[in-house]
């Protein structure tokens, strides 16, 4: 457990707190709560304990935050928003290579926050409505952007489809990585050609075939 949050902006226990502003304090007590989170899990999460560490009063916790579970969603939504920003398309890049970057991206970010969203996936939080409906918004951005790097010919571009089959890959990926997560033996690398393909096989399309030509330099 991490034990020395509460020192992380440079006071000791014996420096005077500083009054601030409501949405800087929040601020502060969601990033003691994620550095503990990112140690031991979202289920892992208490008011007591951000509360210890923040050196604030539990109730200054329920104020912010509603209760332990409005604690943890609120995590949960940073680790969703950090996620995203991580997977914004390259646009520059072929469509191919779009779609294997933003997997790659995807992968490290789970990966930079393994404990968090192993919680999300498989914790008490995959029962919370309010958690899921940011994951559904999430799943749908992701949806959005993996398609415009996919080639559509075999499905005549039908976006219904895509977009179905799409949704369905995204829920697989998410398993997929969340079992690679817990022990998987896989690579990063292998990982994420083992999400390529599942993306392939489901879709029809190989995103490669989608790629512009490369030019090959030989020494």
């Amino acid at each position: 457990m991490v034990n020395t949050v509460g020192t992380t902006k440079g006071m000791s226990h014996d420096t005077p707190r500083t009054r601030l502003e409501p949405a800087d304090r929040r601020r502060d007590l969601l990033e003691v709560a994620e550095t503990l989170a990112h140690a031991d899990g979202i289920d892992g999460l208490t008011a007591r304990g951000v509360a210890h560490h923040a050196r604030a009063s539990k109730a200054l916790i329920f104020h912010y935050f509603g209760s332990v579970v409005g604690l943890q969603r609120a995590v949960a939504a940073s680790a969703v928003h950090d996620l995203l920003t991580a997977t914004q398309p390259h646009d520059d890049l072929p469509p191919a290579d779009r779609t294997r970057a933003i997997l790659d991206a995807f992968i490290t970010a789970v990966t930079a926050r393994r404990e968090v969203w192993t919680d999300i996936w498989g914790g008490a939080l995959r029962a919370d409505p309010e958690t899921q409906v940011i994951l559904a918004r999430a799943r749908a951005v992701l949806v959005d952007r993996m398609a415009s790097g996919v080639a559509r010919r075999s499905l005549g571009d039908t976006s219904g489809h895509i977009a179905l089959l799409s949704l369905g890959w995204v829920a697989l990926a998410e398993n997929i990585t969340a079992a690679w997560l817990a022990g998987g033996t896989l690579t990063q690398d292998e990982l994420l050609d083992l999400l390529i393909g599942s993306l392939t096989a489901i879709l029809g399309s190989d995103p490669a075939t989608s790629a512009a030509p490369r030019t090959t330099t030989t020494a």
